[in-house]
């Protein structure tokens, strides 16, 4: 009984120490299992670091990659932040490696001031605009210049100098011979039928008649369409302007300029409103303008021939003799000199001042960018020491051939825009000397023509 019993006794121990066993094997296994998945977790957690291949040769991608830190501006905390990126980097780098590392660094960012540096344009542009714009008389228009001649009785008279319609012609001759190329003159007559009698003024009131056509001046048929009247009958100036609105209707247009002179030795005798008809020709579509050179006027006159003038949006002038006369028609070109004058000083300063500002302006964003590619070179040149410090070098060869990158890199950039602003300077220089040259010639030429 006795062996029976330590039998079983044996028996239950032998299977209590194999299932200890087979729990510790199992625990075991679960354990090594669990080990291997946390391995694995933090692997997935941490993956290996990729390097960005950075360009080395072209301007425009170097110019739009930007490094992660402001190499004018780098602080501790900086400083401490790249240390870690640094260690945690692997070993064996080559040398295009860490170029790369470095660029993601340090690239300068300078994308801005290469698309400035790119939009400024070299070329000088000035005002084509000229004195002539600004008076009544502009060469570099097609100018319409339309003369309305009294020729009513009164204009017989005499003053100092001789009979006024004949000091009138005259005048109005020289004027017209001496109109900018490309002008047109008219010459209508009003007046110069009849007489001064009630008898005949209907007829006189209805004479109102164009002897020289609108055309460039040619001195015979002006002449001759000059000796074809003589001062008769009354005076319908109001008549005459409303004439020459229907002759100047067709000249319209941005480049047309339509500029009337009455000459006329009193006010409207035939029952118009001169003032109304130069206030329609004016707002009419042809814009045109309406001076008055009031000859030998009384003072009733000159204050009608005066509103009739400012409703032309134009000048009133009153002469009293041959020499006012033909001096005030000459003032035209006087005045054009001393305005040719003027705008040639004026062309002058602003060429010089779009020179200057096209000068400053590549001078600042080229320094920007000099400086800035400079600190980036300076910042990517000492991280080779930290980077051998850390031993993250493949080898010598790696070290030489960053360093190479780092140099290629900085004078690829810096020999772009060396070469761009002695271009767009070179650019600025033309332009300027050929404009300075173009508005001498221009202001000389116009100076002699107008001398006075």
């Amino acid at each position: 009984m006795k062996k029976a019993s330590w039998l079983w006794i044996g028996i239950f121990l032998v299977l209590l120490l194999v299932g200890c066993s087979d729990d510790t094997d199992t625990g075991a296994e679960q354990e090594s299992e669990k080990g291997q998945e946390e391995v694995q977790t933090e692997k997935e957690e941490a993956p290996e670091r990729t390097i960005p291949e950075a360009a080395i040769h072209n301007v425009e991608e170097i110019t739009k990659e930007k490094g992660q830190y402001n190499a004018q501006e780098l602080t501790e905390e900086d400083q401490g932040e790249i240390r870690k990126e640094l260690e945690a980097l692997p070993d064996g780098l080559t040398g295009e490696e860490a170029y790369s590392i470095a660029v993601s660094l340090f690239a300068a960012d300078i994308e801005e001031e290469a698309r400035k540096f790119e939009e400024v344009d070299p070329t000088i542009q000035i005002d084509s605009s000229t004195p002539e714009d600004e008076i009544e008389i502009p060469e570099q228009e097609t100018v319409n210049v339309a003369i309305l001649l009294d020729a009513s009785g009164s204009m017989a008279g005499e003053v100092s100098g001789g009979a006024k319609m004949k000091l009138a012609k005259q005048a109005i001759q020289q004027y017209a011979s001496g109109l900018p190329g490309g002008s047109n003159v008219m010459l209508r007559v009003y007046g110069h039928e009849g007489t001064g009698t009630e008898e005949a003024k209907e007829m006189s009131c209805k004479s109102n008649e164009v002897v020289y056509e609108l055309a460039p001046y040619e001195e015979r048929e002006f002449t001759s369409a000059l000796e074809q009247f003589d001062p008769a009958g009354w005076t319908p100036l109001a008549g005459a302007i409303q004439a020459a609105e229907q002759d100047l209707k067709e000249q319209a247009g941005e480049h047309i300029r339509n500029v009337i002179y009455v000459v006329s030795d009193g006010i409207e005798t035939c029952g118009g409103d001169p003032v109304a008809a130069a206030a329609s020709l004016s707002d009419s579509d042809i814009e045109a303008e309406v001076n008055i050179i009031g000859f030998d006027v009384d003072n009733d006159g000159q204050k009608q021939l005066e509103a009739v003038a400012k409703a032309g949006r134009g000048q009133y002038k009153s002469v009293y003799s041959e020499s006012e006369l033909n001096d005030y028609l000459k003032q035209e070109y006087s005045r054009l000199y001393w305005e040719w004058l003027d705008w040639g000083n004026d062309r002058y300063f602003d060429i010089l001042d779009q020179s200057n500002d096209i000068v400053f302006g590549l001078i600042e964003l080229h320094n920007d960018i000099t400086f800035k590619i400079l600190a980036a070179k300076n910042e990517m040149n000492s991280l080779q020491y930290d980077l051998k410090e850390l031993d993250k070098f493949k080898d010598e060869e790696a070290v030489k051939r960053y360093l190479e990158l780092i140099g290629i890199r900085h004078d690829t950039v810096k020999q772009n825009y060396d070469q761009e602003k002695e271009r767009k300077d070179s650019i600025r220089k033309e332009t300027k000397a050929a404009l300075e040259q173009k508005v001498k010639e221009t202001r000389e030429e116009k100076q002699n023509t107008y001398q006075p």
